[in-house]
């Protein structure tokens, strides 16, 4: 895949120097005046990007005053650009107007980094990021860390990966076209993955640019998002519909299965032979999910390791097609028994939930109120016991992702492939968290697995033995007035909070105990916001609910 091999990164303090003057050096005038109108245009969603990542604790309010004027900056450069100030890197200025905003340096301490000037400044509040956001609530949004860490960590299989999904929404795009958009697509990650906002969002625009620019031999799907602007029509590409497969293009692409000379075509170039492997499979198979396509790759690859070293290769790797097929019966299989197991989810659990009065019998009572709660409690307990290493905002905001995937994916017709697709991203974003403190051995090791197999790695991994439960309850079973407030999905948060810190506290209980004591927890709130003194009520009946968990 020499065509796919990087030089290497940008050196990391190289970071936002991108200039509104021209240079001096005659080679370089056309991308910085390509990279001056850029930042011209986009000046915006620059301002915000760079704030937010340099001033993390900042209220959006604060980032709308910077962007205010940066925005003024820009025109008053656009209509004259001999203004003392137009001289100035784009990041000097907008380094100087945070600097100058009142109060603000002295209110996110970062007023060292304001008494530097130049390279130093820069640097500094470079350094200044806290890589620690613990202080900020969970993003719904999956793993850009685990993305950069991978691509940072083994490139090749990065690029095996953007290969698989791109074959697959542009089956009629070229091998050689494919390996050229893939050189756009990693060298954006160079800048994204180091926190150059310019470079990041410039090299983003110069992908999708290079995509609508050869439309007719990429995409059908995509009219509509290239006549977009920036960042619209990024996400616009990135969500559209996979195009439709040539009439032309064969179930099976018989030079890797049926052709003889396949061990020497392998052998003259491993790497960009098993590109084009993956590359022809995935475009053939829009049914299956990333995951799924780069277990075959890895399959093929390794039923080539054994053929190769027979008497008649081309005898052995003739089979390929029905290992293929078992792979995918096998990972089907998988989906669709957890997708049974969540349908059904309700139907065994109901008799540990609460009753409540009215005209509905109790079970379709209960199947009606708590069906939700029902799915994010089983997740919830399998999460917490596999990783209680895990803050509880950090563990109710992945069981919440992992009961969203199953909701959207179940009954569609694309089952198998939006399950394993959305289910590793939850994956993904716990092995982001892994990545930056170690959660324990067992998540270790399957972060560290390969890519495609990590999901059948955390499926057979059972509860943490490892882990040694806090000595006290915390207050856990200290419960105020203010839960007769919530309502909805804040009520349903309590809910789960007060589980995952259950689950915490008592591992080794069994589900029907946890479930048995989350009812009974849900009773008292119950009781308790029917009473005429809620406070008194809670201040009771609390201390029970504590002695049924010890003695549980």
């Amino acid at each position: 895949m020499k065509q796919l091999k990087l030089t290497g990164f940008v050196i990391f303090f190289f970071f936002l120097t991108e200039s509104l003057t021209l240079p001096t050096q005659p080679q370089d005038v056309d991308d910085v005046r390509i990279t001056q109108k850029f930042i011209e245009d986009n000046v915006g969603y620059i301002t915000i990007i760079a704030f937010a990542q340099y001033i993390q604790e900042a209220s959006f309010e604060e980032v709308e005053m910077l962007v205010k004027t940066m925005a003024e900056y820009r025109d008053k450069c656009l209509a004259d650009r001999t203004r003392p100030e137009c001289s100035k890197l784009t990041n000097e200025v907008l380094l100087e107007n945070i600097c100058a905003m009142e109060g603000l340096p002295q209110k996110y301490n970062f007023s060292h980094c304001c008494r530097k000037v130049d390279f130093e400044r820069r640097l500094c509040f470079f350094h200044n990021k806290k890589a620690d956001i613990g202080f900020l609530p969970p993003l719904p949004t999956l793993d850009p860390e685990e993305k950069c860490q991978t691509y940072k960590n083994n490139r090749e299989s990065f690029l095996n990966k953007n290969i698989a999904i791109l074959s697959q929404k542009f089956p009629k795009i070229g091998f050689k076209q494919l390996t050229s958009l893939l050189e756009d697509v990693s060298s954006k990650y160079d800048g994204c993955c180091e926190g150059d906002v310019v470079q990041c969002i410039h090299g983003r625009s110069k992908v999708m640019s290079h995509i609508c620019s050869k439309q007719d031999s990429i995409s059908s799907k995509i009219k509509d998002c290239c006549e977009k602007n920036i960042p619209e029509r990024g996400e616009c590409i990135i969500y559209s519909n996979k195009d439709d497969r040539p009439n032309d293009l064969s179930l099976r692409e018989a030079k890797f299965i049926e052709s003889d000379n396949v061990c020497e075509k392998r052998d003259a170039d491993q790497a960009n032979f098993m590109a084009e492997f993956l590359y022809e499979y995935s475009r053939r198979h829009p049914e299956l999910s990333t995951p799924e396509l780069l277990r075959i790759a890895k399959v093929y690859e390794d039923l080539l390791k054994e053929c190769c070293n027979m008497e008649n290769p081309p005898e052995c790797y003739r089979h390929a097609e029905n290992r293929f097929n078992e792979t995918t019966e096998k990972s089907l299989k998988i989906v669709q028994q957890e997708c049974e197991h969540f349908q059904n989810l309700g139907k065994d659990d109901l008799k540990y939930q609460v009753g409540i009065s009215g005209d509905l019998s109790r079970e379709d009572e209960l199947l009606l109120l708590f069906r939700t709660d029902i799915c994010s409690f089983s997740y919830l307990i399998n999460l917490t016991k596999l990783a209680p290493q895990l803050s509880t905002e950090e563990l109710t905001f992945l069981g919440k992702e992992m009961v969203i995937a199953l909701t959207t994916c179940c009954t569609l017709s694309e089952e198998f492939a939006c399950v394993d697709n959305l289910m590793d991203l939850v994956l993904g974003e716990l092995c982001g968290i892994n990545e930056n403190r170690n959660i324990n051995p067992a998540v270790d090791h399957c972060c560290k697995t390969n890519f495609a197999f990590r999901r059948s790695c955390f499926e057979s991994l059972e509860a943490d033995k490892t882990y040694v439960p806090p000595s006290t309850s915390q207050g856990l079973f200290t419960f105020h007035a203010d839960l007769c407030q919530a309502h909805n999905e804040e009520l349903q948060r309590k809910k789960d909070r007060f589980l995952v810190n259950l689950v915490k506290l008592k591992p080794e209980l069994a589900g029907e105990e946890l479930w048995s004591l989350l009812a009974d927890f849900t009773n008292v709130v119950e009781k308790c916001c029917k009473a005429q003194e809620p406070e008194a009520c809670f201040k009771e009946e609390s201390p029970k609910l504590a002695a049924k968990s010890q003695a549980a």
